[in-house]
Order: C-alpha cells, then structure tokens, then sequence
C-alpha cells in the first residue's frame, strides 16, 4: 500500500523512539537519531525502510489502534487498550452499535468504541477532558460516529429515550448513583462493563445493580511483556500492573 500525501506512517527507529505522523509536504520528522523529510515518503510504500540524516534505520508502518492511543493527549487516569479491548469484546461492541460511554477523560474508550464502527454517545462534566478527548480523535479521524455530551451521566434519560443503546462503559467515581438512569435507556439484555479502581467500589456496585442488572463477572486483565533473548528470555523489569477492575452486568427488567 502507497503512502500518500496526508497518509498517518509510524515511524519506527526502536521502541523508545516512534512517533505518528501525518506526511505533509515541507514538514519533518525529528529526534536524536536524525531527520527524515516527510515529502519524501509520498509514493512509497508501507514497511518500507528509510534512512535518517545520521544515516540511521526508520521503518514506515500503518499505526494501529494501539500506537494510536498511545499517542494521545492525555490529561486523565486512562483504561489501557489491555482492558478496553476486552471490554468491547464482551459487551458485543460493533459496526452500528450504539454504545453510551460515562466519562470520556482522553477518549481512549471512545476511540476504541469508534474504530470497532458502534456510534458512540459519550458524557463528560468537564469540558477540558472533553475538548482534549475531541481533539485526540479529530486528528485521527475516529470522531465522525461519536457525539460529545458535556453532562453528568444523571442526565442521560433527558437527553435519550428509553432502551435506546446496545451497550455502556461506565467509568465515572461513583457508579451506584447513575444506575437507574443507565438502566432507562439501554435496551433490554444489553450489557454494561462498568470500570471501578477498588473492591470496595465493585462490591458496593454489586449492591446497587440488584432488580436491574445481573452479575456476569468482575475481573482485572494482567499484562507481562517478556525481554526476548537466546538463553536469557525474562520478563521486562518494567510494564503495566494494576490499573483497574472491570464488572460485567446486563440489563434485566424485574417486573
């Protein structure tokens, strides 16, 4: 595949040293390993490799969602792709989804729920974590199927009529309080992964859901990466421990 002019290329020297970028005319890319002149990619093609003005090794590759996120602006505590990726699993993410998100923060969620195709609905009370969430997305076209709500997640069943998404992540500090709101417009069955940071918080949410959502599940999603090396492969002396808890519930109506 060509790389074109306005094209998104990673540019991959060593893991320390990657950086997105949109390939422009009269633009460069620069680090202390050297320059490369971004007019000179167009026409060429991904994988691809390159060399910088100190004559350095670039590799040109297609960014996935994960060097995408990664790449935000960040200005919150963030659900690593680890988790969310699980999430979406779980709930059924999709093309045409409508999936309700409570607490954009750097719009990693949204991001995600964006590039699996559903339309996203997404509630913020602060208007900082939502501009930097829109611009986050903006600028790797993922905000087309997503719409901004600067909103307490209480407020949900004024702004959507009933059983109106197929899903819902829910990371906002006290989830037990939006409970009955979510529960008036999701549809019927549909599931919901709320995000909580302590097992007091998961099991005062188990409290809350009863009569209208059934526990599936409550889990943390563990992630080791490993140092590869003929006779001396260990695990890396740094990476991501904890971050979170994820519950799983869905929608029933008790009548």
């Amino acid at each position: 595949m060509n790389i074109e002019e306005g094209s998104l290329v990673l540019i991959y020297i060593d893991r320390k040293r990657k950086k997105i970028v949109r390939v422009e005319r009269g633009r460069e890319y620069a680090s202390d390993r050297g320059k490369i002149d971004l007019s000179e990619l167009i026409g060429r093609r991904y994988g691809e490799v390159v060399e910088t003005s100190l004559g350095f090794k670039a590799y040109l590759l297609m960014p996935t969602l994960e060097d995408i996120l990664y790449s935000f602006s960040r200005r919150t505590q963030v659900i690593y792709p680890k988790d969310v990726a699980l999430m979406a699993i779980k709930l059924g993410a999709g093309k045409g989804k409508r999936c309700l998100e409570g607490g954009t923060g750097s719009g990693f969620v949204t991001a995600t729920l964006s590039w699996f195709g559903c339309e996203v609905h997404t509630f913020e009370v602060r208007r900082e974590h939502l501009e930097t969430a829109r611009l986050n997305l903006r600028k790797f076209g993922l905000n087309e199927n997503v719409t901004f709500v600067k909103a307490s997640l209480k407020e949900v069943a004024e702004v959507y009529p009933k059983e109106y998404f197929d899903l819902a992540i829910i990371d906002v500090g006290d989830p037990w309080k939006v409970i009955d709101s979510v529960w008036e417009v999701l549809k019927g069955g549909s599931s919901v992964a709320f995000w909580v940071p302590t097992f007091n918080q998961l099991e005062k949410l188990k409290a809350a859901i009863r009569g209208k959502f059934i526990w599936i599940e409550a889990l943390e999603v563990s992630e080791r990466r490993l140092k590869v090396e003929e006779g001396a492969t260990r695990p890396e002396q740094f990476g991501i421990t904890f971050t979170g808890y994820m519950a799983i519930v869905r929608k029933v109506n008790n009548k």
